[in-house]
């Protein structure tokens, strides 16, 4: 554990969800937690970056496992 100095967030969205760009990003900031409390995102992608430059990457979704068998795939192709 330690200091977290970036955090980036990638989400696709199952139908997407409607907001207004003239809100502030507190209440935008709401809105996203919003919806993913409510689930109904197809994919979430967090990265955290802590001070010493080491990263971590959580990734929840129904695709997650296909695409990491995908990847592995991919990998045995190029060796």
């Amino acid at each position: 554990m330690g200091n977290v100095s970036k955090v980036k967030v990638d989400m696709d969205f199952v139908d997407g969800f409607e907001i207004s760009h003239k809100k502030s990003a507190e209440e935008v900031l709401k809105g996203v937690l919003k919806q993913i409390s409510n689930a109904s995102f197809e994919e979430l992608e967090i990265e955290l970056e802590f001070d010493d430059g080491s990263t971590h990457e959580y990734l929840i979704g129904d695709d997650v496992d296909d695409s990491d068998e995908e990847d592995e795939d991919d990998d045995d192709d190029t060796e």
